[in-house]
């Protein structure tokens, strides 16, 4: 028997923009289960009680945070005794994991639609993507997710949210805006202080091989894209881990940047740094935080981060 559950994360921009409509949704299909967490300790209690009620589908609805908690705590330690169907929402600040594998549009109009079908037995379309592990070596517990960067992608992150957020630009908007305010700055002021931008020294081993370059940007994922229009990998290989990287400082940066993007390289920019390769597992020696589906993690005191693709997780979408 199909049982639904929704967990969903109050603090959501679209979710408190939508919760009004949520909320008559549920009313009227009241054999939905949902739990509303405020804060992320409370979000394995919340997981267990849906495992309790014999929840078989498992809807997220919230940005890349709440994802990657949540498939964490899936992979991690699991409640369910059989891995429940998963669908997400996209109803967070950023979301790129569910721009490709969740439902289309609006928070309380994809669970509507979701579940007339699912109830309707409706298969759904079956989505699967291996998850990165991100292991700090340290203490703590093997990070989840989906889309790894770092230096540049970390800097043009925090810009991003001081100069665009700012503005009152969310979602997909703000983060195509900030990408191109990116450039711009970089354009005209070039890596330093004025721009915000600088490159670092990292030590990148790649399936065994070493090897330490000056590094303006590094971007990771298992994902094809990530956001609309943008999918900046075109490395060949059999890995599952896809690796973008910019040697620093960047050269023919306003020719490059598009095919970057685009995922189309020409034919001069590997010799110029601009590198794209797959893999299944990495190494970084870095200093500077590491970003992971929208959250921030400093790296551990030796600098040592090891990625590599690991469990595939299968998304519903309907």
């Amino acid at each position: 028997m199909v049982k639904i559950g929704v967990i969903s994360n109050a603090h959501s921009k679209r979710n408190k923009i939508s919760m009004r409509e949520i909320h008559q949704l549920l009313a009227a299909h009241p054999q939905v289960k949902h739990h509303s967490f405020h804060h992320i300790n409370e979000l394995p209690g919340c997981l267990a009680e849906l495992a309790e009620a014999g929840v078989t589908h498992l809807v997220v609805s919230g940005g890349d945070g709440t994802v990657l908690a949540v498939v964490s705590a899936l992979l991690n330690n699991s409640p369910f005794q059989k891995p429940p169907c998963v669908s997400l929402l996209s109803a967070g600040m950023t979301n790129v994991i569910a721009h490709e594998v969740g439902q289309p549009g609006l928070p309380a109009a994809g669970l509507k639609q979701l579940v007339e079908r699912v109830e309707a037995g409706e298969p759904g379309e079956v989505m699967e993507r291996p998850v990165l592990s991100v292991d700090f070596g340290d203490d703590r517990v093997i990070e989840r997710g989906f889309l790894v960067g770092g230096v540049g992608f970390y800097q043009g992150t925090q810009l991003v949210r001081r100069d665009i957020h700012s503005l009152g630009a969310k979602q997909t908007f703000a983060a195509k805006l900030g990408i191109a305010w990116s450039i711009l700055k970089i354009l005209a002021f070039g890596p330093g202080p004025r721009s915000g931008f600088h490159g670092e020294s990292i030590g990148f081993t790649i399936d065994g091989r070493y090897e330490r370059r000056d590094c303006f940007m590094f971007l990771a994922s298992t994902l094809n894209s990530v956001l609309p229009g943008v999918a900046p990998f075109w490395g060949d290989g059999p890995g599952r881990l896809k690796l973008t990287s910019i040697d620093s400082p960047p050269r023919r940066f306003a020719r490059a940047a598009l095919a970057v993007l685009r995922g189309k390289p020409r034919p001069w920019m590997a010799e110029a740094g601009y590198i794209s390769r797959r893999m299944e597992k990495l190494e970084l020696e870095m200093s500077t935080p590491v970003m992971i589906d929208g959250e921030c993690f400093e790296p551990p005191a030796n600098g040592r981060v090891v990625i590599s693709a690991g469990p595939v997780m299968r998304f519903h979408r309907f």
